[in-house]
């Protein structure tokens, strides 16, 4: 079996990987840095989600030659100017995520334009060191309240209109097909089978 390395050690994004993949008949041994004992990180200085999955790809795959998956994702919400977009995993550091999410909510408590995107950047650096990207968007919006416990992140807060629930209503089965980490990945699927 192929093998493919996944540049994060984050487990809710390696399973949801596992399980868009599954869903999608492609059968493939995902490792992880974990699974290298590896403790070296890349420094994400990038401003771009692209610049940042391009890092940690091109990172662990000088290091290890195999074929290398990276993302770099995050939410990006209108009323902050799109911010925290690419700083949303080291947004108000000194919070947990479900404080960052109720200190959200509680800021933009009065606020009509409530518009968000979930953005995910995928780069794909192949056995021949070619480097592809794919990017999925997923809008929504802020919700009034925090709500749900079948995600992860900022998941409790984005609002997928057409349902009137969050993403953590909504759970694994509406993110593993509609999510924009799902949309990223099943577009390297189409594209990517062949060059691993």
């Amino acid at each position: 079996m192929n093998k493919l390395f996944i540049a994060s050690n984050n487990a809710h994004k390696i399973e949801e990987i596992r399980d868009i993949l599954l869903r999608n008949n492609i059968e493939l041994e995902l490792v992880c840095p974990k699974d290298f004992n590896c403790s070296e990180e890349p420094v994400e200085d990038g401003e771009t989600f692209e610049e940042n999955a391009y890092i940690k790809a091109r990172f662990y795959h000088d290091l290890y030659n195999l074929p290398t998956i990276a993302d770099d994702s995050g939410i990006c919400i209108d009323y902050l100017g799109g911010r925290p977009g690419i700083h949303s995993a080291r947004f108000l550091p000194e919070m947990s995520y479900p404080e960052k999410c109720a200190y959200i909510v509680d800021i933009m408590k009065d606020i009509k334009n409530r518009g968000a995107q979930f953005v995910d950047c995928m780069c794909f650096i192949d056995k021949d060191s070619n480097v592809y990207y794919y990017k999925g968007v997923n809008e929504g919006e802020i919700a009034e309240k925090v709500a749900g416990t079948k995600g992860f992140g900022y998941d409790p807060i984005f609002l997928i209109p057409e349902y009137n629930q969050t993403e953590a209503e909504l759970g694994e089965e509406y993110k593993n097909e509609y999510s924009h980490r799902a949309k990223a990945l099943k577009k390297w699927i189409i594209d990517a089978k062949d060059k691993l």
